[in-house]
């Protein structure tokens, strides 16, 4: 374990889990949210601007100006209450901005387009593996340089 707190520290993957969390949370919020609201489950209280329908990823985008400006200019302490709510909220707004990603990419006014359900995959996916590959790479580093030593104990008997 010594291995992956250099290569990624503690600290530092429950921040990614934390993100991941939130991301994924509010992925699945948004998506049962807007089916309640299309099946008049829920009222209709999505925000529309002189007709202009204004989506969630508009939140999302504003959101991660703010905490990235906010991360930007005040810089909390890596194990300060701050930057734990800074990583939730940032979790927010990727899954607020990526929930429709497919809308954004389509140019197109289709909130159940494939891609938005592809890019919620690859950066669970891309957290995963900061979460989960220093560990896989730290086991195979070790077992890889364990089997050389015995490699070179074998071959100087020869």
């Amino acid at each position: 374990m010594d291995d992956l707190n250099k290569i990624i520290p503690l600290s530092t993957r429950r921040l990614v889990a934390l993100v991941t969390f939130s991301f994924l949370l509010t992925f699945v919020v948004s998506r049962l949210v807007v089916y309640l609201v299309l099946g008049h489950l829920l009222p209709d209280f999505f925000l529309t601007v002189k007709g202009v329908h204004i989506h969630h990823f508009t939140y999302g985008v504003v959101i991660l100006v703010v905490v990235g400006f906010y991360l930007l200019i005040f810089r909390p302490h890596s194990d300060s209450q701050a930057l734990w709510n800074a990583a939730f909220v940032y979790g927010v707004g990727l899954g607020l901005t990526f929930d429709e990603f497919g809308m954004w990419v389509m140019l197109r006014d289709d909130y159940w387009v494939r891609q938005s359900y592809d890019a919620i995959i690859i950066i669970t996916l891309f957290f995963l593996n900061i979460l989960l590959f220093p560990t896989l790479k730290s086991i195979i580093t070790k077992e890889f340089r364990r089997l050389w030593r015995i490699v070179k104990k074998i071959s100087k008997k020869d």
